[in-house]
């Protein structure tokens, strides 16, 4: 059976809540949503036609866009969202910060969980 972590047979979640070794890990409610929220949903709100991205829930970004998923979890290199933010190229403004791209990967990297 895998867990939720992608493990066959793995315990599934660390002592913070996230996959992997880490003891503090990145929590999408209180720290992905935010980026989101702040930075994103202004044109990602669902009615985005270019591609039809909704960063308003992570059951909406978990859904994708027209093209397919942007999240690959546990592998952010190969997530089209985190290689769109890393490049500039989203948000269009380019206000986010080095740190807040370093959160969305590391989210990723461990599991991209709703925790």
């Amino acid at each position: 059976m895998v867990d939720v972590c992608g493990d066959c047979g793995g315990s599934g979640l660390n002592a913070a809540g996230c996959c992997g070794d880490s003891t503090d890990c990145i929590h999408y409610l209180d720290d992905i949503q935010s980026i989101f929220t702040d930075n994103c949903i202004s044109c990602h709100d669902g009615s985005h036609v270019a591609s039809e991205l909704d960063l308003r829930t992570y059951t909406s970004l978990m859904a994708g866009s027209k093209n397919g998923a942007v999240i690959v979890e546990s592998n952010h290199s190969n997530s089209l969202l985190w290689q769109k933010v890393s490049s500039g190229a989203m948000p269009p403004s380019g206000n986010l910060t080095a740190t807040q791209i370093t959160l969305i990967s590391t989210w990723i990297d461990e599991g991209a969980i709703e925790n």
